[in-house]
């Protein structure tokens, strides 16, 4: 109880201003426990810290850029360009006010956005204007840890250094310019030696113009791209089951430069948005990229692996060793209320696909060189309804389809449904859209959300996702089901903000004790409460898990966790501590929390067993234009000897990482 009684002191004191930004807080607030990797999280954080860092000109904006924010619906989009179009340039961001169907919470995060600026002239800008007028920015970033890995001992498999560090360059111009540089070294890599002769294991780039007559939008290099509904190309963040209520389903269709670290979820070469007519764009795009992959003796590709790791020389033999080639197009027409688009992407793998299909479950994996996707999608929006869905088609003729129904029942109410299908034998190699088991492929389903806000500062959010496998899974001999439920409350009160989150997950698993399927619970709560002052910040939480064991000894695995967070701001000066207690009975009950990490970073980790995780990060900015970032961040666990195994054990019950951070603007 010390811990629980800790937690309620520190929350009782007066603390609290600028810990977070809001959309830190949206994005910590729509995370499922486990349901993305932490990579397809940091490259969604990456992507909001750009927009915020650079800004959207409201009164400039195209309806592509605005529905590049995640949080936005198309009927609000549709409304912020309707307003602007009636009552001309928005004269402040607070006018926001007057669109009825942007709500409180919303307006909050567009503040973070969005900014009403004067209206560009038309046409490219000089040269001597971008030169002169051009905005640079470098960061850098260091990772160092005070402790060793078994790889990294004189016995170790790693090649390089314990650290992890990058280096960051970008410049912009207005909306029009864009250009990024990246360099980036994972712990235990090779740096100006071996395989890196050149320095770094990644370097990427790319260059991006906006507004050259008709070509809206021009990249070359690392650029991500969506279309639809995700179910042809998605190679962006797709958005999970709790925020998907914020958007309305609504589809994402953008083409922006990639600016993650992540080795996944990028293309590579050009693309542009083309104006034809004022109805009518078109999207083609091109791309060629050599990715790691394990191969089978005969040479052929067993999987295809995206961490990026290339530390020892079984992972360095794995590096580049395939390539992917795409090329496509997507085409779309809007009229009014009305907008309906196509898509087509055509990708050819050097090394055919072959995996392993012993298992009755891996027979659906998609094997051969060559894939080909198609797809027609539609979306209606005549409020009080938002109507959109996409239906595909692959070589093989199978085919998948998700359509989505929105429904504003009052100001107060939204309520909102998603149906899909996708065949066991569909496959696209940059599908990503929304589902159960985490793939395009083998489900079909239901789903229905609600969001109600019955008072100012109260808002209630609830889903019931039925899910259908008709191919066995992983752990699962034949066809399944699996149900999700998940309700959350936050209230806001003068300087107080209070949350709540109750998640019921039943799946469908083979039984242990008699044949056949049996249906497993799990269940996890989430209590959060949070105090404003002037200078000061205090969050705290308490989170609660309850899971199937996969231990032959216990049928449940429980646990909980109590985290505290609080901040100081005076400016130039930002101090922020964070302090966590967990205690889980094993791995199936582990928990997750977003920690705040340092610029370009993202944290959200899972922590099972028995421990403390505590971290301090301090933030200097002696002027505007320079900021230093440090972090020192330690886990305690008191239930073993050695954290982690084989070339990444620590043999210690202890692990502290010291980070640090420089950016630089002029």
């Amino acid at each position: 109880m010390r811990p629980l009684v800790f937690l309620f002191i520190l929350l009782s004191l007066p603390l609290r201003a600028h810990a977070e930004t809001e959309w830190e807080k949206w994005l910590d607030g729509i995370m499922l426990d486990g349901e993305y990797s932490e990579a397809s999280y940091e490259e969604l954080y990456d992507n909001l810290l750009d927009f915020q860092r650079n800004g959207i000109n409201v009164n400039a904006a195209t309806r592509e850029q605005l529905l590049a924010l995640p949080f936005l619906s198309d009927q609000q989009v549709m409304d912020i360009m309707e307003y602007i179009y009636q009552h001309g340039s928005m004269k402040s961001i607070n006018e926001l006010m007057s669109i009825e169907s942007i709500d409180y919470s919303t307006r909050q995060l567009l503040q973070e956005f969005l900014y009403a600026g004067d209206k560009p002239d038309k046409g490219f800008p000089s040269m001597r204007n971008i030169i002169k007028w051009g905005k640079n920015e470098l960061s850098l970033y260091a990772k160092i840890p005070t402790y060793e890995r078994v790889g990294d001992s004189p016995e170790g498999d790693y090649l390089g250094y314990p650290y992890k560090f990058w280096a960051r360059y970008s410049f912009s111009y207005a909306d029009n310019v864009r250009v990024g540089i990246m360099a980036s070294q994972d712990a235990g890599e090779p740096f100006f030696s071996g395989v890196n002769k050149t320095g770094f294991d990644q370097y990427s780039a790319f260059v991006q113009l906006n507004g050259i007559g008709r070509v809206e939008t021009l990249v070359a290099g690392r650029y991500s791209i969506a279309a639809g509904m995700g179910l042809t190309i998605n190679s962006a963040f797709s958005l999970g089951k709790t925020a998907i209520l914020q958007n309305m389903g609504r589809q994402r269709n953008a083409l922006r430069p990639f600016t993650s670290a992540s080795e996944s979820g990028y293309l590579q070469g050009a693309a542009a948005t083309i104006r034809l007519s004022d109805a009518l764009c078109v999207t083609p795009f091109l791309s060629y990229r050599k990715t790691d992959a394990t191969l089978n003796d005969d040479g052929t590709v067993s999987s295809l692996i995206y961490t990026g790791y290339h530390r020892s020389q079984s992972e360095i033999n794995k590096k580049n060793n395939t390539s992917i080639s795409v090329a496509g197009a997507d085409a779309r027409w809007t009229h009014g209320d009305l907008s309906l688009g196509a898509t087509a992407i055509y990708t050819h793998l050097d090394r055919p696909l072959s995996p392993n299909k012993t298992a009755v479950y891996k027979r659906i994996y998609p094997e051969g060189s060559d894939f080909f996707n198609a797809s027609l999608n539609y979306s209606w929006i005549h409020y009080p309804f938002n109507i959109s869905g996409e239906s595909a088609i692959n070589e093989k003729g199978a085919i998948a389809t998700l359509n989505t129904l929105g429904w504003h029942l009052s100001q107060y109410v939204e309520l909102m449904a998603i149906y899909r299908f996708y065949s066991f034998n569909y496959y696209s190699p940059h599908a990503n859209s929304f589902s159960e088991g985490g793939k395009t492929q083998n489900e079909s389903g239901i789903y229905i959300g609600m969001k109600w806000q019955p008072r100012y500062g109260l808002e209630i959010m609830a889903y019931t996702d039925f899910a259908y496998f008709v191919w066995p899974r992983y752990g699962v001999s034949q066809s399944s089901y699996a149900n999700d439920n998940v309700i959350n409350c936050s209230w806001k009160t003068g300087s107080w903000q209070f949350s709540g989150r109750y998640r019921l997950h039943l799946r469908q698993k083979d039984s242990k004790s008699v044949s056949g399927l049996s249906w497993q619970a799990e269940h996890r709560l989430r209590i959060g409460a949070e105090w404003t002052a002037d200078r000061w910040t205090s969050r705290s939480q308490l989170d609660v898990s309850s899971a199937p064991s996969s231990s032959s000894n216990k049928s449940v695995s429980q646990g909980y966790m109590l985290t505290e967070n609080i901040g100081y701001d005076t400016g130039k000066w930002k101090l922020y501590a964070g302090g966590k207690y967990f205690h889980t009975d094993s791995y199936d009950s582990r928990l997750y929390s977003y920690e705040r990490a340092m610029p370009h970073t993202f944290s959200y980790p899972a922590y099972f067993g028995h421990g403390i995780r505590y971290s301090l990060v301090a933030i200097w900015s002696p002027v505007p234009a320079l900021q230093f970032t440090a972090k020192a961040a330690v886990t305690d666990y008191f239930d073993r000897s050695t954290i982690s195994s084989g070339q990444q054990q620590i043999n210690a019950s202890s692990a502290c990482d010291i980070e640090m951070g420089l950016r630089w603007r002029w």
